[in-house]
C-alpha cells in the first residue's frame, strides 16, 4: 500500500476511534433514548406510558391560547408539535430545542412546512446558548429530567426556566422514583458524578424540595398511578368512581384516568410552574439568533 494510503487509513482509523470514544463518553453523562408512542399506537402497543404522553400533549392543547409562544425543552421527535399542528391549533411560534443533532434536522425537515415552528441544537444543561433569547409563555419539559443526569437538575432548571418570560407557565413532568418498584432501563446509567451506574430518577418529595429552589409550584397532577398506591387514599366518591371504570375500562387507561387527583402517590406528576415572586428576567438583548446546526451550540 502507498504511504499516503496507509496515512489516510490510519488517519480515518483514529477519527473513528474518536467518534466512538465521543459516544461512549456521551451515554456516560446523557441518556438520549426517545419514547415514540406514535409508533407504539401504530403497532397497536396500548400502554398507560404511552397514554400518559399523549394525555401532557393535550394538556398543553387545551391551556395554550393562540397568540402564545412555546419553548419545548428537550423536544426529542417534537411530537408535542404534531399535536399542535394537527389539532389546527396554530400557536405565534412553537421552539424546539433538543441535544441531538440528527433527531432536530429530521424534525426541521418533518415540519418544513410550518412556518411557526423553529428547532435547535442546544445541551440543555450547558451555557452554550443564551435560552433567555426565547422569551416564551409555556416552556415544558416532559420526561426530560431522568435523561440528564441528577447532579445536572439545578443547571437543567435554570435553563428550562430562562426559556420563558415573567409571567410563563412552565410545565415539567418526570417519573417518581419507587424503590419498590425501581426505575426504568434507561433512566439507570452512569452519569459521571461518581456514583457509577445508578437511578437517575428523583422520589416526588426529593423533587419537589429541589423544584422549589427555583419556582412556585402553581399545581400538580399525576399522570399515571398504580391502584395500589391510591386506592388507600380514596375517598367515597373516588371509590364509586373507580369501580364504575373499572367495569370497561382496562387497568392502563384507568392508571392514567385517577392519577391526576393522586399526584403524590402517582408513578409519574406533571408539575405546573410559576417564577417567585421578585425574580424578575431581564429584558434579552436583541442579538442574531443562532442557526439550527451551529457548531458553537453542541
Amino acid at each position: 500500500m502507498p504511504p499516503l494510503c496507509r496515512l489516510l487509513t490510519n488517519y480515518q482509523k483514529i477519527i473513528k476511534n474518536l467518534e466512538i470514544k465521543l459516544k461512549i463518553i456521551m451515554a456516560k453523562v446523557y441518556n438520549t433514548t426517545d419514547l415514540r408512542p406514535d409508533q407504539a399506537f401504530e403497532r397497536h402497543v396500548f400502554h398507560r406510558d404511552q397514554f400518559a404522553h399523549y394525555l401532557r400533549w393535550t394538556h398543553i392543547l387545551k391551556e395554550t391560547k393562540i397568540d402564545e409562544s412555546i419553548v419545548d425543552f428537550g423536544c426529542g421527535a417534537a411530537n408535542l408539535l404534531e399535536v399542535l399542528y394537527r389539532n389546527k391549533f396554530k400557536r405565534k411560534e412553537y421552539i424546539g430545542i433538543d441535544i441531538r443533532k440528527k433527531t432536530i434536522q429530521e424534525a426541521a425537515e418533518k415540519y418544513a412546512n410550518v412556518p411557526w415552528a423553529h428547532f435547535y441544537v442546544a445541551d440543555l444543561v450547558k451555557n452554550y446558548m443564551d435560552f433567555s433569547q426565547f422569551n416564551a409563555d409555556r416552556v415544558c419539559a416532559f420526561e426530560v429530567l431522568e435523561h440528564v443526569g441528577k447532579q445536572n437538575a439545578h443547571k437543567f432548571l435554570e435553563n428550562f426556566k430562562a426559556c420563558g418570560n415573567n409571567n410563563a407557565t412552565y410545565y415539567l413532568s418526570t417519573p417518581n422514583y419507587d424503590p419498590s418498584v425501581g426505575a426504568a432501563g434507561n433512566h439507570t446509567y452512569d452519569s459521571g458524578d461518581g456514583r457509577g451506574v445508578d437511578v437517575q430518577e428523583f422520589d416526588h418529595w426529593e423533587l419537589e424540595g429541589i423544584l422549589k429552589c427555583h419556582f412556585d409550584i402553581v399545581k400538580k397532577f399525576g399522570t399515571f398511578a398504580s391502584a395500589k398506591d391510591y386506592k388507600p387514599l380514596m375517598n367515597d366518591w373516588q371509590q364509586k368512581m373507580f369501580d364504575a371504570l373499572k367495569e370497561y375500562y382496562d387497568s392502563n387507561l384507568i392508571a392514567n384516568i385517577m392519577a391526576p387527583m393522586f399526584p403524590d402517590a402517582s408513578r409519574n406528576t406533571l408539575w405546573v410552574l410559576k417564577r417567585k415572586p421578585g425574580d424578575v428576567k431581564v429584558a434579552p438583548k436583541a442579538t442574531e439568533q443562532p442557526s439550527l446546526f451551529d457548531d458553537d451550540l453542541m
